[in-house]
């Protein structure tokens, strides 16, 4: 569990803000909770909770339950990640994050290496489960490339 907004303690006001994720996922995303086999090893299995999070990291694709600030003033949910390094797919209702890591990893492989988008995101899929690549969900591969190709653009339009 990642708690954000008091350096990793739970937040003080003696709760936790939930964001409603109603339906509204990200633009193109299945609801996780459709996609999960059974049969998949533990570190593959989707968590039915709503308030996990999908992270993308250079050691492969997790998924982390988060709870936000709740405190009086506390920022928004989309700049507790980034103060954390964590960079969400989206400003509203993030669902998908990016570490700062793995950013920083793809533009290099990206510049040094003509690496794509679509390569790179592979080479995580491979990473995050090299005996069982078809058991991770690949509702997620699509999306989360899409996303991983979009915060890209962002940060590119950005410098």
């Amino acid at each position: 569990m990642l708690h954000l907004g008091h350096g990793g303690d739970p937040c003080l006001s003696g709760g936790h803000a939930e964001l409603d994720f109603s339906d509204d996922l990200e633009e193109g995303a299945q609801d996780h909770e459709e996609s999960v086999d059974s049969g998949s090893p533990p570190h593959l299995k989707v968590p039915n909770s709503r308030t996990f999070l999908t992270v993308v990291h250079t050691s492969g694709v997790q998924f982390c339950d988060v709870m936000y600030c709740n405190c009086q003033g506390s920022p928004d949910s989309h700049l507790q990640l980034m103060m954390a390094s964590l960079f969400p797919a989206t400003t509203k209702e993030p669902r998908t994050v990016f570490t700062f890591q793995v950013l920083d990893d793809f533009i290099q492989d990206n510049v040094e290496c003509g690496t794509s988008a679509m390569n790179y995101y592979s080479k995580l899929h491979r990473i995050t489960s090299n005996a069982f690549p078809h058991l991770v969900p690949v509702s997620g591969l699509e999306t989360h490339y899409m996303c991983l190709t979009s915060v890209i653009g962002q940060i590119q339009g950005a410098t």
